[in-house]
C-alpha cells in the first residue's frame, strides 16, 4: 500500500497533489512503480505509459483532501496488467474504487540478428539489444541481457528482429542419450565413480536416467557437466 507524492515535503506539496485527477495521480503512481520493477529486474532505457479503467466510479466521489492511496500486490508479477485500488483516507470522508491498470513498457531487449530456426544455439553474431515495446496484456518474460541469451537453444523458429523471451530458450544439451558417461556417487560423504552410459539426452542440471556399465542397473542422476552425471544414494 502507498500513496503518490511521499516524496514530496509540506503542506502546499501535499494539497498539490491532493487536487489532480484521481486518473493522474493513478497514472503517476504507475510510473514510478514500473520504474522500481525495472531496477528490480535490471532493465534498461525503461519508459512507460499508463491508462486506468475506473471501475463503479460515480460523479458522487467526494473529493479527497489527502494523497491518494493505491495498492497492486499483482503488479510485479504482471506489470503491463494489473487490478488496482484506490482509496482515500481523508477524515473529511473516506471511500475506495477499484480500477484496472492497462501499461505500455519500452525497455532495451535481446532481439534476433536475423530469422533463426528451431535448434540454433545462440552466439554473440545471433542476438543484438533493441527497443522494444510490451502491449498491455503481455508478458514481461524478454532477456535483457545478451549473456542471458548466448549458447541457449532456440526451442521454436523466430524472426529478425524478435524479442526473445525465456519461454524460447532452453539450455544446451550437453550429454546426448546412448553416450558414455562418468557416474559420480555420492553417498555419506564418500564420492565413487564409474562408468555409465546416458539413456537420456540432458542439459546441466537435469534429472536422466544411465546405466551403470558394471552393475547393468538403470539408475537416476543429475547431470553436472558435458561428461559426469551425479549420483546421490540417501541410506
Amino acid at each position: 500500500m502507498m500513496t503518490f507524492c511521499t516524496s514530496l515535503i509540506g503542506t502546499w506539496a501535499n494539497l498539490a497533489c491532493a487536487a489532480l485527477p484521481i486518473e493522474k495521480q493513478a497514472t503517476q503512481w504507475i510510473d514510478q512503480q514500473i520504474q522500481q520493477v525495472g531496477q528490480q529486474q535490471g532493465w534498461q532505457s525503461v519508459s512507460s505509459s499508463a491508462s486506468v479503467q475506473l471501475f463503479n466510479a460515480n460523479n458522487r466521489l467526494s473529493p479527497c483532501s489527502t494523497s491518494l492511496v493505491f495498492t497492486a500486490p499483482l503488479l510485479p508479477q504482471s506489470p503491463t496488467r494489473f487490478p488496482l485500488v484506490i482509496s482515500c483516507q481523508s477524515t473529511s470522508g473516506s471511500w475506495k474504487i477499484r480500477a484496472q491498470a492497462n501499461v505500455e513498457i519500452h525497455l532495451a531487449a535481446v532481439v534476433a540478428v536475423s530469422e533463426l530456426p528451431a535448434g540454433t544455439t545462440l552466439s554473440a553474431a545471433d542476438v543484438q539489444v533493441m527497443p522494444v515495446v510490451l502491449k498491455p496484456g503481455a508478458r514481461v518474460s524478454v532477456i535483457t541481457q545478451i549473456e542471458a541469451a548466448q549458447q541457449m537453444t532456440l526451442k521454436r523458429a523466430v524472426t529478425a528482429g524478435q524479442p526473445l523471451t525465456a519461454l524460447l530458450l532452453s539450455s544446451p544439451t550437453l550429454i546426448h542419450r546412448n553416450q558414455a558417461v562418468t557416474l559420480v556417487i555420492q553417498q555419506e560423504g564418500l564420492e565413487l565413480t564409474t562408468g555409465g552410459v546416458a539413456l537420456q539426452n540432458g542439459s546441466k542440471g537435469e534429472t536422466i536416467r544411465v546405466k551403470n556399465s558394471g552393475s547393468g542397473r538403470i539408475i537416476s542422476g543429475t547431470v553436472r557437466d558435458a561428461q559426469q552425471v551425479l549420483i546421490r544414494i540417501i541410506e
